[in-house]
């Protein structure tokens, strides 16, 4: 299952405090700006990509924070940005060791 939820930049610190926790350093979602992954939008980005009953702890602990879930177009172009950029890493881990 996958997620993108957004947040404001002066969330940043309390989201970053929260992500510092042994779950979400397991679960290990991406970060990114918004505007840097093609959404003209201010603030962060955070994507979610795990099995199902993960991703539904990470909405239990998302619930009371700043961050908000991104449904409809943006979303599905935030997750082709983010599965774009996750092949484009594996590309180049491939053509480093392969």
């Amino acid at each position: 299952m996958e997620l993108v939820y957004t947040y404001a930049m002066e969330s940043s610190n309390d989201m970053q405090k929260m992500m510092d926790e042994e779950f979400w350093k397991r679960l290990g979602p991406t970060v990114r700006e918004c505007r840097a992954m093609g959404l003209k939008k201010e603030g962060m980005c955070l994507y979610i990509k795990a099995r199902d009953e993960l991703v539904q702890e990470a909405q239990k602990l998302l619930a009371d924070t700043a961050a908000k879930v991104l449904l409809g177009e943006d979303a599905e172009m935030l997750l082709k940005a983010f599965r774009d950029e996750a092949e484009a890493a594996e590309a180049g881990m491939g053509a480093m060791f392969g």
